[in-house]
């Protein structure tokens, strides 16, 4: 988990950029690309991606997309 954030909101999978923390399976995941319709995450060494519509993305204090 992480140590400070700002709440989270459910964005269009499309809307995700590199780097973004997202909330997937209960867990934080870093997502690392946006291809072929399929969102891709990384934890450490676990990958995993989604194809989920939507997603939750954790924010920072401006509301915006919370980045690693």
């Amino acid at each position: 988990m992480i140590d400070q954030h700002y709440g989270t909101q459910t964005v269009n999978r499309g809307a995700v950029m590199p780097g973004m923390l997202v909330r997937h399976k209960d867990a934080t995941w870093t997502a690392s690309a946006n291809s072929r319709g399929r969102l891709y995450l990384h934890r450490g060494a676990e990958r995993t991606y989604t194809n989920e519509l939507l997603v939750e993305v954790y924010l920072n204090g401006m509301g915006n997309g919370l980045s690693h």
